[in-house]
């Protein structure tokens, strides 16, 4: 058994399994949002092979990499072929295991048995089917701070020792003609190198949550931020200050999760589970006016009644001190709607609107006071489709605030929230709307 075994050379290895395997014509690696183009950037040929790195996992003596790879073959206008390439697709994967096992692969690392697949059809712009196969490919190697760093410095040595030489050279020959000459051809690479610089530091500035200073941000659709218990998210980190939001214990465990997405979003999480929730201490700052943003969807069919977000005041723990929610009312009106709540020094403003069901939609609560008033809008895909106003009365101030997200009963589906303690302008709504519109 082969030790040592890189992330790269595992991706590898999987593209000389597609290269060597008739059935399959593409190779891809990376985001869910990326299906659809090779290794080169470009559009596959199908059938496909497409890898979603999950997580790595370390031990004593083994690294796991766990990967979704999906097999994926492209259906006709008529849909005719969704069992053929189920079918197909359904040996590709077990061909890859039986290499592992068996085959080419056996030498490089090990994939435990059983390994669970979900078959999907009509998926994705191309419109696809296939078989998303979960696996743990486990490397064997032990924790040796010497081994694995030998080989790298020497390559480091020789690549200092050139890009010093010339530096004297210039010094010491000012007066003479090549000198000069060689000068000119140094400056270019001088003066474009600060060139450079200020353009990475000033495009994100505004065209993410973290770059318009959110308090927070939980993005299930990247693995990197999520801690897995079997199916169920145990916690997900803040990627703004790495905050960590954890499951309660009990039953559950916390949010259903699928990294295969639903309906062709990578990463969404299910509620009627444990909440996951911050720490009391976790956020130091007191807020009355705040803005939500979530990427949410309701199935409209299963049960109903649950709620998205919840933000409680530590110091006046829940229900007294309910700062704001979000939830699926069901028992509103001829039908269940959607319930958006937020709390004042002496009341409640509540509004009850029907936001989009049965699709995934970008909706916001944006709460301030507006001179002796509270108002509290509800926005979806970049306007206001409702608003409420509590006369005469204001915002309840929020001290180290507790949010619980995926709260409660119900079946609805996140892909991401994150929320803002002031409240955000309207040409910074529509950047937050963008953000969403252009990742999904």
């Amino acid at each position: 058994m082969e030790m040592y075994l890189t992330y790269h050379k595992v991706l590898d290895k999987l593209e000389q399994f597609q290269q060597n395997y008739c059935c399959l014509n593409s190779f891809g690696y990376g985001n869910l949002v990326d299906f659809g183009k090779n290794v080169s950037g470009q559009t596959v040929t199908y059938p496909y092979l497409f890898v979603v790195p999950l997580s790595v996992s370390y031990d004593q003596n083994t690294t796991t990499y766990q990967l979704s790879t999906i097999f994926a073959d492209r259906l006709n206008e008529n849909l005719d072929n969704e069992k053929d390439a189920v079918s197909d697709m359904s040996l590709a994967a077990r061909q890859l295991l039986s290499e592992i096992w068996r085959g080419n692969l056996q030498d490089y690392f090990d994939a435990p048995l059983p390994v669970n697949g979900q078959p999907f059809m009509e998926r994705f712009n191309d419109y696809v089917a296939g078989v998303a196969l979960d696996l743990n490919l486990i490397v064997y190697e032990d924790i040796n701070a010497c081994e694995q760093w030998i080989v790298v410095t020497p390559s480091v040595t020789p690549s200092l020792t050139p890009t010093m030489t010339p530096s004297p050279t210039i010094n010491f020959t000012p007066t003479q003609t090549p000198s000069n000459t060689s000068t000119p051809t140094v400056t270019p690479t001088l003066t474009s190198t600060p060139q450079v610089t200020p353009t990475p530091s000033s495009t994100p500035t505004t065209d993410n949550p973290a770059g318009l200073g959110a308090l927070w941000w939980i993005d299930f659709t990247d693995a990197s931020t999520l801690s897995l218990s079997g199916s169920f998210v145990a916690s997900a980190t803040d990627k703004i200050s790495n905050v960590v939001f954890t499951a309660d214990t009990g039953s559950g465990g916390g949010p259903l999760y699928s990294s295969t997405g639903y309906l062709g979003i990578s990463g969404d999480v299910r509620t009627n589970a444990t909440q996951l929730r911050n720490d009391g201490s976790s956020y130091g700052s007191s807020f009355t006016e705040y803005t939500w943003f979530g990427r949410v969807y309701d199935d409209v069919v299963s049960q109903r009644g649950g709620k998205i977000i919840v933000g409680t005041n530590n110091n006046d723990p829940w229900p007294s001190g309910q700062a704001f929610m979000l939830m699926i009312d069901p028992n509103t009106g001829p039908s269940p709607v959607w319930r958006f709540q937020n709390r004042g020094n002496s009341g409640v403003v509540q509004v009850n609107t029907d936001i989009t069901f049965s699709a995934w939609t970008d909706i916001a609560m944006r709460s301030y006071n507006s001179g002796s008033d509270l108002v509290l809008e509800v926005w979806e895909n970049g306007s206001v489709i409702s608003s409420g106003t509590n006369a005469s009365d204001s915002a309840m101030t929020v001290n180290l605030p507790i949010f619980s997200l995926m709260f409660d009963g119900g079946i609805d589906f996140n892909t991401e929230q994150f929320f803002f303690d002031r409240k955000l302008t309207n040409g910074e709504m529509n950047q937050m709307f963008t953000y969403l519109t252009n990742k999904y």
